[in-house]
């Protein structure tokens, strides 16, 4: 897409989840991994973004999850061919355990995220991978009884858990990075600061997300300025301010979001002091670019690149 692969470009699944696209009624079908059945879901999928002229595949939740990979090409090495078929490569997998599945004090349920963290791992490590991006649970509705306080102690005993998900994907080449999300426990800086400070940064990187960092009220050039050791990957969305901290965040929270994040170029992200902070801080890796549900996905994919090829290109070079 641009440069000498300093920076290579990916996208992420999401950005496909149109419904219009796949002929469903409501984006929260999207979480339903059955509902767009693996065979109909991965050929299109994968040849419009190998259409693209992009350089990789971001994996994630619903009918883009790996086991869907896994049950429509029978083996990673073989999605590995397929996604190679395109010109592309798997760049990175977005893990949701902690998002989707369960309440992770329970001690049942961290021994089914670290079982999933060691399969997850080994599926992208032989589909040639070795990033695993993980999203944090959502905040409680602040006015809930009993409330959840985001505080020390619960970022301590919730770091305990990444830096052991961290431990097993490492033990597998894989390497776990933790990624903020509007209204989640990690979004707004001090969360950042908190949880990069008590992970263990031999295990936890940090994938920031210029969207959910701008909707949290923070500039994402100077979360990347203070955190820049522990990033290897990023994620490139625009967004649109006025997001309000206070919302019922219920089972319509992600798509509540929708409305305020935009096409790369296309809110209010600084994006070229983003690429000028990047620069100077020599980052090569991978730029993960996206757009939850965007209409028209090729359309949308084609415009982002043309922005960053005209616009951020000569900056970064």
């Amino acid at each position: 897409m641009v440069q000498e692969r300093k920076i290579k470009y990916g996208i992420d699944l999401i950005t496909l989840y149109d419904t219009e696209l796949w002929g469903i009624s409501d984006f929260n079908q999207f979480y339903d991994n059955t509902v767009i059945k693996p065979e109909a879901f991965w050929d299109k999928a994968l040849d419009i973004l190998g259409a693209s002229g992009i350089d990789g595949i971001e994996i994630t939740f619903g009918p883009g999850h790996w086991q869907n990979a896994l049950t429509r090409y029978g083996s990673a090495e073989k999605f590995k061919d397929a996604v190679a078929e395109r010109g592309l490569e798997v760049c990175s997998g977005f893990f949701t355990g902690l998002v989707l599945d369960g309440d992770w004090r329970d001690e049942a349920q961290q021994k089914k995220l670290y079982a999933d963290v060691a399969d997850y791992a080994d599926f992208l490590r032989a589909a040639g991978c070795s990033i695993m991006i993980a999203g944090l649970p959502i905040r409680t509705t602040w006015n809930a009884d009993p409330p959840t306080f985001i505080d020390h102690d619960y970022v301590r005993r919730l770091s305990d858990v990444l830096n052991r998900m961290g431990y097993i994907a490492a033990q597998r080449g894989v390497n776990l990075s933790i990624h903020p999300e509007t209204h989640a426990v990690l979004w707004l800086r001090r969360d950042i600061d908190l949880f990069l400070a008590c992970t263990d940064p031999i295990y936890v990187n940090f994938c920031p997300d210029t969207a959910h960092i701008t909707t949290g009220g923070s500039n994402p050039s100077e979360i990347f300025k203070d955190h820049h050791t522990r990033i290897e990957i990023t994620h490139w969305k625009d967004a649109k301010s006025g997001v309000p901290r206070r919302q019922v965040l219920d089972d319509g929270v992600f798509k509540s979001h929708h409305r305020f994040f935009a096409r790369v170029g296309l809110g209010e992200v600084d994006w070229p002091q983003w690429v000028r902070t990047l620069r100077d801080h020599n980052f090569e890796g991978w730029a993960i670019v996206e757009l939850d549900a965007a209409s028209n996905p090729p359309a949308t994919i084609a415009g982002a690149k043309e922005f960053i090829e005209t616009s951020l290109t000569p900056i970064y070079s």
